[in-house]
């Protein structure tokens, strides 16, 4: 045989080892894919099943998905891990989902400082009324733009609890009261607000915080009303005040690379079920549960409930002011997100 038969044959048998090497190496890059091997997006909670969003916000969007992904024959499915199952802290939840330990993950901006600046306007207090408020003004400012720090991830949905209230080991009846008194915080501004009281805000996730009450480190803590019911909080205080001091902003995060792996399809069965859906969600359920829980409280006796008047409530939300504006001239994003809100308030609020 000649020459150029063995160096044909040899160029035919490298680019075919070549291709089968090619096609080799992308069928083991996909099965070493955690969704392509089970064909499941995980959905992480550091909450238990439990818990209020657990129940009202996460679970019903995971059922409308996965109707709407059954009703295109995916077969993608959506499976949670409660109560830490994937990772048990708060704090943790962003880096677990944008890692791709978890696909879908509930993020607590407040949890999170610095990746989510402008959703820092959640804390301010005396802006939002009502969950309904915070999430759909959170949800449209997404919408335009004004909110950044998500280029690392997808975000489904967003939510917010209802504005949270004063909870206090110690007598109060009026918010002076909490001068030289050390107070759990969530977020930053919530503590700018607190100094301007003379208290002494200290940062503090929900299972600490009970933790600092029982020894009565904490004096009073900020905290929604179902916060306080999820992590069985009551039973530390007996002093509650129905004061809106801000809330929290919450997210449901899916790792990008998950995103970008899904069908147009199956993005379409995720996400028109997410947006303002989950906002609306959260806006009904968070409002439903705080007055529910008010009820509760008031009738167990347990606890002294303070109330302020309209008047005392606008004389304490003309003091927090200079907080608002504090926060709104950090820089010009701020002062965008902040502008934008209070015209979107206003819409809402004059029910156009």
């Amino acid at each position: 045989m000649s020459k150029n038969y063995f160096r044909e044959f040899n160029m035919r048998f490298v680019t075919k080892y070549v291709i089968l090497s090619f096609v080799l190496a992308s069928i083991f890059v996909f099965l070493d894919s955690p969704r392509a091997l089970a064909g499941e997006i995980k959905v992480g909670s550091f909450v238990s099943a439990k818990g209020f969003g657990s129940r009202f916000v996460i679970m019903p969007w995971m059922d409308r998905a996965r109707k709407d992904l059954a009703k295109i024959g995916s077969k993608t499915t959506i499976k949670a891990y409660w109560g830490g199952s994937l990772g048990k802290s708060p704090f943790q939840q962003y880096d677990l989902v944008k890692g791709g330990v978890a696909d879908v993950a509930w993020v607590m901006a407040g949890y999170t400082p610095g990746q989510f600046p402008e959703l820092e306007i959640v804390e301010i207090p005396f802006l939002f009324r009502t969950a309904n408020e915070a999430a759909v003004v959170t949800w449209k400012l997404y919408e335009k733009g004004l909110l950044s720090g998500f280029q690392d991830t997808h975000l489904v949905g967003m939510f917010a609890g209802a504005p949270a209230g004063i909870f206090s080991r110690d007598p109060i009846s009026r918010l002076e009261d909490l001068k030289n008194r050390k107070v759990r915080i969530v977020g930053a501004t919530q503590g700018d607000w607190l100094r301007t009281l003379g208290a002494v805000p200290e940062r503090a996730s929900s299972r600490k915080m009970n933790e600092k009450l029982n020894r009565g480190t904490f004096s009073a803590v900020l905290q929604g009303w179902s916060g306080m019911k999820t992590f069985k909080s009551f039973g530390l205080v007996d002093h509650t005040v129905d004061v809106p001091v801000g809330t929290l902003g919450f997210m449901l995060l899916m790792n990008k690379n998950t995103w970008n792996g899904l069908s147009s399809g199956e993005k379409k069965a995720v996400q028109k079920n997410g947006g303002i859906n989950i906002a609306l969600d959260s806006g009904r359920a968070y409002a439903k549960a705080a007055k529910d829980i008010r009820v509760m409280i008031k009738k167990q006796g347990k606890h002294k409930m303070i109330t302020f008047t309209k008047a005392q409530l606008a004389a304490y939300e003309k003091a927090a002011q200079p907080v608002h504006q504090k926060w709104a001239n950090k820089n010009a994003a701020n002062r965008k997100a902040y502008d934008a809100a209070i015209s979107i308030l206003k819409e809402m609020r004059s029910g156009s």
